[in-house]
């Protein structure tokens, strides 16, 4: 008697000799890594994922390493192992023990060209590691670029590179780490200014988190600059978050992103804290000014504590 469809589909996903699986197969899941930021992570769903491709990208000093860094951080805080591919040599052990890094549990490659840089990343992901970040995909030179004169300038070589060398890495990231590629904005050849990323397009293609990261303001000391508003735009998702929203957190060039101040913010949106001109009011204790209401969570814990818990349930 001739087998059924269902019969045949049965043998098929018994044999594994494929890899075909139903599609609540516990190999589809996968967990994400939180920024601890409340702002952040819900724009991301909870953050960036493991198991998949994330970009982000945008002009130069905006704090894109940065942001990549604090993700390391929270990688490492639950014992996890995280890898730095710096293309660009600019790795800078004491900024990264400024960001909260420990950079003794930390595995940085400097590649010689943008070959060896993929041959890294892969064997990284085969091994399991929790998070790898590439830094920057602008800094990607194939082998075949460095070894002719500094004349030798192709049509697209990067383009063509990042093109042909992702698709052979991104079938690695089942072994479970997360990945973020770090990449600058060019200018555009035409009138109009276009955020366009070198390596061409593939790697939007092939992103499954598309993170856009830009300055939207400053935050100043009197008439000081001393640091930014950080903008993070969610342009494409595959697998969740607030899809083509933005959120804003307080970046100081001193201390990074003002953690603090991030959820002074989002109690005020949530209207845990109540705000009327320069004043602030929480609990019954009324204070002026931004300083003033950052003064009294830092000194008093259990008032901060329970600021956290209010804007993270």
């Amino acid at each position: 008697m001739k087998e059924t469809a269902t019969e045949a589909v049965e043998q098929l996903l018994n044999a594994k000799k494929l890899n075909v699986y139903r599609g609540d197969n516990d190999i589809f899941s996968f967990s994400r890594i939180p920024f601890g930021i409340p702002v952040l992570d819900r724009l991301t769903g909870g953050g960036i994922p493991k198991k998949r491709m994330t970009i982000m990208y945008g002009p130069t000093n905006v704090g894109k390493s940065y942001l990549a860094s604090q993700v390391v951080v929270n990688v490492q805080s639950s014992g996890g192992v995280a890898a730095w591919i710096d293309t660009e040599l600019s790795w800078d052990a004491a900024w990264m023990r400024q960001c909260g890094l420990d950079t003794s549990q930390v595995i940085v490659s400097q590649p010689d060209s943008g070959e060896e840089a993929m041959d890294t990343i892969r064997e990284l992901m085969k091994a399991g590691v929790d998070i790898i970040v590439l830094d920057s995909v602008a800094g990607l030179v194939p082998m075949a670029v460095h070894d002719e004169d500094f004349s030798y300038n192709p049509i697209a070589w990067q383009a063509r590179f990042v093109n042909s060398a992702l698709p052979k890495l991104l079938p690695n990231l089942k072994n479970g780490s997360s990945f973020i590629a770090i990449n600058q904005v060019r200018s555009s050849m035409g009138p109009v200014a276009l955020d366009n990323m070198p390596g061409g397009l593939a790697q939007s293609f092939f992103a499954h988190f598309l993170l856009q990261v830009r300055r939207s303001g400053w935050i100043k000391d009197g008439t000081v600059n001393v640091g930014f508003d950080m903008e993070v735009r969610l342009r494409k998702s595959k697998v969740g978050g607030e899809n083509w929203k933005s959120a804003v957190v307080p970046f100081r060039v001193d201390g990074g992103i003002d953690v603090l101040e991030s959820f002074i913010r989002e109690g005020i949106a949530r209207k845990i804290i109540k705000q009327s001109g320069p004043w602030y009011e929480y609990g019954g204790t009324k204070v002026m000014g931004m300083n003033g209401i950052k003064k009294f969570f830092i000194e008093n814990d259990d008032s901060l504590e329970e600021l956290k818990n209010e804007c993270t349930s």
